[in-house]
């Protein structure tokens, strides 16, 4: 069984068995050296290039009138209930013909198959498949009730993969993936909320909802190097007219039901200096259990890593049509499970372009790397692969939106690259893989 992956548990965990703990590696293996200075070379090279852009693009705003961004939308009037969703589904070929590995594993005991390893949601090869199903129910504060309320309903593959290493049990919460009440109010002439209960990550560029993003496919940082939700309490403030920043306090990476008596924190700045540019850096760090590895790497109430996570996104609106943007991530983790040491770090690097050619037609591409370098243990705490994994991936979307906007298809090619044997192929594996995504969402 290859697939392992970070977001879900394996099928054999690395820290209970005989076999493993004679596995157990020193931190100056030659993959491991990878760590500090090659992260840090390698994430300036990436940002460096970006950050000049967004210079330039700042630089040009007075020339380009044409291209200032609209207005914002007039809020809406207290007390407003709003109704949106979607409903996302896909079909896919993968030339290798995978044959379904158990992927995901769940605390409960729940197996998910999977044909296409590495890839988020679009996990099934030549079977017509339903990825979501979503009902967004907001209220604003009104006089009756002073609080505001967010509510997002899920059904299908994709709400089932989200909450997959919820320690309280995959069936228990996918079905609600944001619940939470919002309390607005002034202090020091600023204005702050307050949020409690459930949310999606505001970690990383991508989202769970593909039509939200330029791919349809998800990135292997959105898959293996962040979370997908919180439960906990958080504040947001407006600190001037260009700087945002949040402030939470949570169970940790997706867990409702606390997998451990550690809290973790994640914290984050936009910065908006501009209609053209944002800058977000966000950063998250505390004892991680089950939630964040799955029940192969760190099983319930067995033990904690401490995880710590940085991302970095710059996003640059070049003019009405061209938009550029980089994610870079790092993340690093130490800890104790079932007695034995387990540590690591990860580092991601992904680059996006999106042209709107007209405005009904535009074209996407991403290019990235993801490296899992595995500490004491011998696993890569994200891939749960022995050593060091290096992933590489190149996607091209053609996007068609129909029906007023409502009806968006997209066509995508992806080419994905390890340094190992990862990828399923047929019944064995392969170092790469390539598919072929026709994505079909509507949305009300």
């Amino acid at each position: 069984m290859r697939f392992r992956s970070s977001r879900v548990s394996s099928t054999r965990s690395p820290f209970t068995t005989t076999e493993s703990a004679n596995r157990l590696e020193t931190l100056d293996t030659a993959h491991y050296a990878l760590g500090a200075k090659t992260v840090g070379r390698r994430a300036l090279r990436f940002a460096l290039p970006l950050l000049s852009c967004a210079l330039l693009g700042g630089l040009s705003i007075s020339s380009h009138a044409e291209d200032a961004a609209p207005p914002a939308p007039a809020a809406p009037a207290p007390g407003t209930v709003s109704i949106t969703g979607l409903a996302d589904i896909y079909y896919q070929v993968n030339a290798r013909a995978p044959q379904s590995v158990a992927g995901y594993v769940t605390p409960s005991g729940e197996t998910i198959k999977v044909d296409t390893i590495g890839h988020s949601f679009d996990i099934n090869d030549r079977d017509p498949s339903f990825s979501l199903g979503e009902v967004n129910i907001t209220r604003t504060p009104g006089r009756g009730f002073p609080l505001g309320v967010t509510a997002t309903l899920t059904v299908g593959d994709t709400a089932r993969i989200v909450h997959a290493n919820e320690p309280g049990g995959t069936s228990s919460w996918q079905t609600l993936q944001q619940l939470y009440l919002t309390y607005a109010t002034k202090i020091g002439g600023k204005d702050v909320s307050f949020d409690f209960g459930k949310w999606t990550t505001p970690m990383g560029y991508e989202v769970i909802e593909s039509v939200n993003n330029d791919n349809y496919t998800r990135s292997f940082g959105f898959q293996y190097g962040l979370p997908f939700y919180h439960a906990g309490l958080r504040a947001t403030a407006t600190l001037s007219s260009t700087l945002t920043a949040n402030f939470g306090i949570v169970n940790g990476w997706n867990n409702v039901a606390d997998d451990n008596e550690g809290k973790s924190l994640h914290a984050q700045l936009m910065w908006k200096p501009c209609p053209k540019f944002t800058g977000i850096l966000g950063y998250m760090a505390g004892p991680e259990g089950t939630g964040a590895y799955g029940a192969g790497i760190a099983p319930k109430g067995k033990g904690s890593i401490t995880t710590q996570l940085l991302d970095f996104q710059p996003i640059l609106q070049v003019n009405s049509k061209l938009k550029l943007a980089a994610d870079i991530i790092y993340g690093n983790a130490y800890g104790t499970v079932s007695g034995v040491r387990a540590e690591g770090n990860w580092l991601g690097l992904a680059g996006y372009a999106r042209y709107q050619l007209t405005p009904q037609f535009a074209v996407a591409g991403r290019v990235e790397e993801f490296e899992d370098s595995a500490g004491a243990g011998g696993i890569g705490l994200r891939t749960g692969a022995a050593g060091y994994t290096q992933l590489h991936s190149y996607t091209l979307t053609a996007e068609y939106a129909a029906m007023r906007g409502h009806m968006i298809s997209r066509l995508e090619y992806r080419h994905d690259t390890a340094n190992n044997s990862y990828f399923n192929a047929g019944t064995g594996t392969s170092r790469d893989q390539d598919t072929i995504t026709l994505g079909e969402v509507y949305k009300f």
